[in-house]
């Protein structure tokens, strides 16, 4: 039975995705195929979940990615390798003051400015990895759905500071 789409919440994934059969495209493919669409068909089937190369649809790339960014329920933003697109789109997102997810390989550094906020590490280097991976995003996104979640990051920190000193 197909999916009433009109109903659904979507999930967009930014991070590196590279050219074809490059390595960032290599790890953009295993973190999405295997560790976010598992946790959302298992757990999350209202969301339909994406990233900005599985959109076939004709226009623009850029306005495609921006709309989704505003638009989606919940974003999940890869770390990894520090894409400066994907920072962009970040900052995106922290503007907005809609929910995030931070994800990154583990062993790569997070840049300062987003250091203090929690970031799931994931490898791919066991088996058992990958399992941890999908365990730590579910109860990530189940902490992000709950009805009493705030989103936290720098940008809805800072406005909160400046409407104080107001």
């Amino acid at each position: 039975m197909a999916k009433d789409t009109n109903k659904l919440k979507t999930c967009f994934v930014v991070g590196p995705i590279g050219d074809d059969n490059s390595d960032d495209r290599i790890h953009a493919d295993w973190l999405f195929e295997e560790i976010v669409l598992p946790v959302f068909e298992q757990n999350f089937s209202e969301f339909i979940v994406t990233r900005a190369d599985k959109n076939s649809n004709p226009g623009r790339i850029d306005e495609q990615i921006i709309s989704a960014l505003l638009t989606s329920d919940l974003v999940i933003a890869d770390l990894t390798n520090l894409n400066p697109n994907a920072f962009y789109e970040i900052g995106i997102r922290h503007t907005i003051q809609k929910p995030i997810i931070h994800m990154h390989l583990d062993g790569q550094r997070i840049p300062f400015d987003i250091a203090s906020f929690r970031s799931i590490k994931f490898s791919r280097r066991l088996p058992s990895d990958l399992r941890i991976a999908r365990d730590n995003l579910m109860q990530f996104v189940k902490s992000v759905l709950n009805k009493d979640y705030v989103v936290d990051n720098p940008v809805t920190f800072s406005r909160a500071k400046v409407e104080f000193e107001k």
